[in-house]
């Protein structure tokens, strides 16, 4: 991979990552078990535009990955405040989060998404961050694997049943 290049979002890359977060959500309604997830319309502009606030107002980052100028994975990463609620639970510390990650189908397999995540954990490391926590879906087991892979461990397990 010589010539990935991984850098800074820029505005430029507006319509390329909002078309990655309609292919993201289309994967994650093929996986669902149990049918919850839905698409709805603009789902990636809505998605990206949300995705940019949380890190601009939480001291993150948002990070593409792209080779010969096509984007082809992307990551985004913020700093958490714990509230006292959290305090009462858990030492205090800062907490980092990944809160994106993704690669293209074609790219998958080939370490990109390994060295964004490098790239965002040296970034919470810098920022002060002393754990870093990432959400991943249970039924996405390829990913599961992946984290697990760079260290992750299960931590919470969020369960559904369908009334």
């Amino acid at each position: 991979m010589n010539d990935l290049k991984i850098r800074p979002y820029q505005d430029k890359d507006y319509n390329s990552i909002s078309q990655m977060f309609e292919d993201f959500i289309d994967y994650l309604v093929i996986i669902d078990p149990i049918n919850r997830i839905i698409k709805q319309p603009e789902y990636g502009k809505n998605y990206l535009d949300k995705t940019i606030e949380e890190v601009r107002d939480n001291d993150g980052i948002f990070l593409v990955a792209e080779i010969d100028n096509v984007i082809v994975g992307l990551g985004a990463a913020l700093i958490e405040i714990l509230s006292q609620k959290d305090l009462m639970e858990v030492l205090p510390h800062t907490p980092g989060r990944i809160t994106e990650l993704f690669v293209t189908d074609q790219c998958r397999g080939k370490g990109i998404g390994r060295k964004i995540m490098e790239k965002l954990e040296n970034y919470l490391k810098q920022k002060g961050c002393s754990s870093i926590q990432i959400e991943v879906f249970a039924p996405n087991n390829k990913t599961r694997r992946v984290y697990e892979k760079l260290g992750y461990s299960d931590r919470n397990i969020d369960m559904m049943k369908v009334l």
